[in-house]
């Protein structure tokens, strides 16, 4: 059986500390003459990293919108792409974690397709897509620069999460043009994100380098970048912890974030990912903290139908398999990356980040419906299976 890999419009990738001083020459290899700067407000007044983008980009800063917020709420797509749109940018500069960069994609999708309100950006989420047989975009997305602060990676990739306020519910949309042009990583911006943001989003990096290891899509190319991230997240993200000012570590773990997410149109998430935008949507859980508390349930889940991909996976993150059993191999990879989430400091129960109960029947539903065959090793008959995992985990 053949198979396909896309590969996704990426100019380039700089990183190495002091990466963030080739923006200028970046800006100008895109011909972009106005950049829009979308990041969150946290960065945008309580650190100096905005103000040096601002100052970098010098008469080609168009304008900056300041308010991008956890989860991406349709509204600050729509607000971000308005003022983008006012300001006449031909080019956008996300800066942050994952959720100014979603919104920047957002907002280069509304800017294209002439989107200016909730109506016409949920024509374009994923479900609604799926019926639908126009193209996607039928205008070229002005290019993004995107300047990650953590772990998440979504700036290396296409697709975006949103939510909806009203249904409390999250569903997303992609395409390949919609993936950043240029992606700087540079180790110093991320010395002002807080601790506990660094650990979670570093442990969704490995939730993504797990999930599109074992996944039914999985291909050559993402199997060996995935286990290179298991290896160094294991051994790196601890480093910078007890030494934050390490930028070599830091770097490390910035590359393992992108080698996990690399490639991600060929090899997809699965059922902690699923899991994990439903509790944000609905419980405003951090997108790091639900891979914190949900990817060991979900590695122990999928046991029976992908013990030899788990029994590798537990090899990268340190398990001694001689002698083990598959099964046993893959049952202390799930130990393993358990203990390595506790020892890091993050949450491991649904009710330490303000999940009820009473939450977990409507987000077992809303997983499975977002749940598509093959995204998952182990098939999901039914929402109950998944109710099972979120007690497990509550």
């Amino acid at each position: 059986m053949t198979q396909t890999f896309v590969h996704l419009p990426v100019d380039r990738v700089i990183f190495g500390a002091g990466a963030l001083g080739e923006l200028p020459q970046a800006v100008e290899r895109l011909g972009v003459k106005r950049a829009f700067i979308i990041t969150g407000r946290t960065l945008a007044t309580k650190t100096e990293w905005v103000s040096r983008v601002q100052g970098l980009l010098g008469d080609r800063c168009a304008g900056v919108y300041g308010e991008a917020s956890q989860h991406v709420p349709k509204r600050t797509i729509l607000d971000a792409a308005a003022q983008a749109r006012a300001a006449q940018a031909d080019g956008l500069v996300s800066v942050g974690g994952g959720s100014p960069i979603d919104t920047a994609k957002g907002a280069a999708l509304c800017l294209a397709e002439e989107i200016r309100d909730e109506a016409g950006l949920n024509r374009y989420a994923t479900p609604q897509r799926l019926a639908e047989s126009e193209p996607f975009l039928v205008n070229r997305p002005v290019p993004q620069i995107a300047i990650p602060t953590t772990l998440s990676a979504g700036e290396h990739t296409g697709v975006f999460g949103t939510t909806d306020e009203g249904a409390r519910r999250k569903d997303g949309a992609g395409h390949p043009l919609l993936v950043p042009r240029v992606v700087i990583l540079d180790p110093e911006i991320t010395r002002d994100t807080p601790e506990w943001l660094w650990a979670s989003t570093g442990i969704r990096a490995l939730d993504h380098a797990v999930e599109r290891f074992y996944t039914p899509t999985h291909q050559p190319l993402t199997d060996v970048l995935c286990i290179e991230a298991i290896r160094l997240l294991v051994r790196e993200l601890p480093v910078t912890m007890h030494t934050p000012d390490n930028l070599d570590a830091r770097l490390a773990c910035q590359l393992a974030a992108w080698f996990s997410l690399f490639g991600a149109f060929n090899a997809r998430t699965g059922l902690s990912h699923a899991i994990g935008h439903q509790l944000g949507g609905r419980c405003g859980v951090p997108h790091g903290q639900t891979s914190c508390v949900i990817l060991p349930h979900v590695m122990l889940f999928n046991t029976p139908a992908a013990a030899d991909r788990l029994a590798v996976i537990g090899e990268a993150a340190g398990v001694m398999t001689e002698g083990k059993s598959t099964e046993d191999a893959a049952k202390a990879a799930t130990k393993t990356v358990a203990r390595a989430i506790k020892a890091l400091g993050c949450p491991t129960r649904l009710t330490e980040v303000g999940v009820t109960e009473a939450d977990l029947p409507p987000i077992a539903q809303a997983t499975f419906d977002e749940l598509r065959p093959g995204m998952n090793p182990r098939r999901v008959h039914d929402p109950d299976e998944i109710l099972e995992i979120l007690k497990a985990a509550l």
